[in-house]
């Protein structure tokens, strides 16, 4: 890109045609302006180079020589005639100028023109720096401008977000408690501080165990929290002395916190008065109590009578009225049967339930075991099996319940098994090791959208294919309740059309376990 002219302004024309002769001499072409529109001329058309005559005043040169500035023009001082005195650099430096340009020595001359340009190349080099360095600096403040309202965007969010956690944290029913990683308590809503018997002010920064209150609830706290390390939940139901109410019955629901990097930040407990639930618990069992045992007085006597004229002790009796009775019979044991359901599930309820837990074998559990069943198998040409692969393994469990349990799971196999199908009990080791037992049917399956809801009290699915069958809905809870007592969990897999399996661990003896229980040292099997 060719350089622009040199723009010159001098006092005369005679000035000005000399200085005119020393650039052009170096080679480059010229313009000339008067002093009067020199500043003007420059805003509206800016140059590189501006040579000024040094016979021109200061006060006239000023203005011009801001224009030129503005402009990004690189200034001389120019002497048209006789040699360059030294106050001619003096004065050059004070008007900012780069140099000086002495017109009739021509080596001077083209020095000084060069050195201008240069200065003139290393300002141009400046000015895009600093027009690059503008832009940035634009960007830059573009960009923290938009970051701080994402910021405070942000900010507002979290403070909303923080105040409606707060608000429905102090307003909600159940107690929060929120213990960090280091022990301390720092988060008591109101519904806490009521049913711990401790206020926030004095809870807060400090260990639950140095807590004064409700001691029941806060060791019960306190032990949760501290095995909280190794497990995700612990619930259980904690019974407080109040000093003005009878009892309080506390659920406490205890999880382990996880950050964002998946690493512990505390603990937190959420606690609910179930008093009014346990009480009311307790008189319907109470009541299911007292009606079963009150309905098996008259049934032992319907029972009773019904087998003797059954057997002819009472006179003979023609077949239909022999038919009739044995209906009578059937219908009391049916009816006895679900009594005793009845009783079973107020002894799994009670707050008092204990088992007689004593060595048993396989073998013995199994004996008998679908003895119950035959009859109704054989009226629907159902095959009954059982597959003992236990190798004559010893349990350690309540004789009693535990059988109980497993015929709870046979029933409900033998009810919802196909005609002509099959039942098989399997006793196995699983991929674990673990001793399991299987109850396993070929009937109708289950929705697995029920499997959950099956095992609750008095549940039966509500289903065309399944409630011709009949029950209570307590066989599933109280199999339920009696596994669940001895360690172990019910699991099923069934699918609509595919039959159902239910198994479960059996707990199986362990050295010292019989000692532990009854204080005899346990004997090898």
């Amino acid at each position: 890109m060719a350089p622009r002219p040199v723009t010159i302004v001098a006092a005369g024309e005679a000035n000005a045609g000399a200085l005119a002769a020393a650039v052009a001499a170096c080679g480059r072409a010229t313009r000339s302006c008067a002093p009067e529109g020199a500043a003007a001329a420059l805003r509206a058309s800016p140059t590189d180079l501006l040579l000024v005559d040094a016979a021109l005043a200061d006060a006239t040169l000023r203005p011009i020589l801001a224009a030129a500035a503005a402009a990004g023009a690189v200034t001389l001082l120019g002497i048209p005639a006789g040699p360059a005195p030294a106050t001619a650099w003096r004065r050059a430096l004070a008007l900012d100028c780069a140099g000086v340009l002495p017109a009739e020595d021509r080596v001077d001359a083209i020095a000084a023109l060069e050195l201008a340009q240069g200065r003139w190349r290393q300002n141009a080099r400046l000015r895009e720096e600093a027009a690059r360095l503008h832009q940035q600096n634009a960007e830059l403040r573009r960009r923290i401008a938009l970051d701080a309202e994402r910021h405070q965007e942000t900010q507002e969010t979290f403070f909303l977000d923080l105040s409606r956690m707060m608000t429905i944290v102090t307003n909600i029913m159940d107690g929060i408690v929120f213990v960090d990683r280091a022990g301390s308590v720092t988060l008591l809503n109101p519904a806490a501080e009521d049913l711990l018997g401790v206020r926030s002010f004095v809870a807060i920064g400090k260990q639950l165990r140095h807590l004064q209150g409700r001691q029941e609830l806060l060791e019960a706290l306190v032990a949760d929290h501290e095995r909280g390390e190794g497990q995700r939940e612990a619930v259980r139901t904690v019974e407080v002395h109040h000093s003005e109410q009878d009892l309080l019955y506390i659920e406490c629901r205890t999880n382990r916190v996880l950050d964002y990097r998946g690493q512990p930040a505390g603990t937190l407990s959420v606690l609910r008065d179930v008093t009014a639930e346990f009480k009311a618990d307790q008189l319907k069992n109470q009541y299911l109590s007292i009606v079963a045992h009150e309905l098996r007085t008259p049934l032992t006597g319907i029972k009773t009578f019904a087998t003797m004229l059954a057997k002819g002790r009472l006179g003979s009796l023609d077949e239909r009225q022999q038919k009739a009775v044995e209906s009578m019979r059937e219908q009391s044991q049916r009816l006895e049967h679900q009594i005793d359901k009845l009783i079973n599930l107020g002894q799994i309820e009670a707050a008092d339930y204990g088992q007689d837990r004593e060595p048993v074998r396989v073998a013995e559990l199994l004996a008998g075991l679908l003895a119950p069943f035959e009859q109704p198998a054989r009226d629907r040409r159902i095959r009954l099996a059982i597959a003992d692969e236990s190798a004559g393994e010893v349990l350690f469990a309540d004789r009693a319940d535990l059988r109980r349990a497993c015929q709870a799971l046979v029933e409900n196999a033998v009810k919802f098994a196909r005609d002509g199908g099959a039942v098989t009990v399997r006793v196995y080791r699983d991929a674990t090791g673990a001793l399991r037992i299987s109850v396993r049917d070929d009937g109708i399956g289950i929705d697995p959208r029920y499997h959950r809801r099956i095992f609750e009290k008095f549940f039966q699915v509500e289903d065309p294919l399944t409630r011709h069958h009949g029950g209570a809905g307590l066989g599933l809870f109280v199999a339920k309740g009696i596994v669940e007592a001895h360690g172990s969990r019910i699991e099923v897999s069934s699918r609509l059309g595919e039959g159902a399996d239910f198994t479960f661990a059996l707990p199986e003896l362990q050295p010292g376990a019989v000692a532990a229980s009854t204080g005899i040292p346990a004997t090898s099997q």
